[in-house]
């Protein structure tokens, strides 16, 4: 068995990593190999040893895990993550969270492996989601509304009514709608 980073570091590092694209930059594309390394390092997920030549497969990687947020159904969701994980090499081992003890407890089923530096991100960042939408969280992995933002994010509210990935996006649309009123 072998351990991995709690779920949530690993759900907050595809959410950074996915959102290197975003329109609100310039330029909207920021996705580099130092900078997977640094969202990795500053959610505690171990580094995949990736080179700089593995910049345009990780940005394929990026889109394809957009594309589970921005799925219209779990079911669209799940098609693409087995997708992944099968394209990948994932293979399912138990492994033991962080935290856990020596009595069992946090030991669970997950999708490891791939056998380049690339997979093992694809594989891992798939994992974190597929964990999300098999905990009944399919339909709160969802991309901004603000135009014109498509950050992702997870709608952690307890009505399950978020919108926008942030206040800025929020208080941007607010304005925006404000001022189509009074024209």
């Amino acid at each position: 068995m072998s351990r991995v980073p709690a779920a949530d570091s690993l759900l907050a590092f595809v959410l950074d990593f996915c959102n290197t694209y975003d329109l609100l930059e310039d330029p909207p594309d920021r996705l580099s190999i130092p900078l997977v390394d640094r969202v990795a390092e500053r959610h505690g997920v171990p580094g995949f040893g990736l080179r700089a030549a593995d910049l345009e497969p990780v940005r394929v990687v990026r889109n394809e895990l957009y594309g589970v947020f921005a799925a219209e159904s779990p079911a669209a969701q799940v098609e693409i993550l087995n997708r992944l994980l099968s394209t990948y090499g994932a293979v399912p081992r138990l492994v033991i969270g962080s935290g856990a003890s020596l009595s069992g407890d946090g030991v669970r089923v997950a999708a490891t492996g791939g056998d380049s530096p690339v997979a093992r991100l694809a594989v891992a960042a798939a994992d974190a989601l597929a964990r999300a939408v098999a905990d009944g969280s399919a339909d709160r992995l969802r991309t901004c509304l603000g135009d014109p933002c498509r950050c992702v994010y997870v709608d952690r509210t307890k009505a399950n009514r978020q919108r926008y990935c942030c206040e800025l996006c929020n208080d941007r649309m607010a304005s925006a709608a404000y001022r189509r009123r009074n024209r």
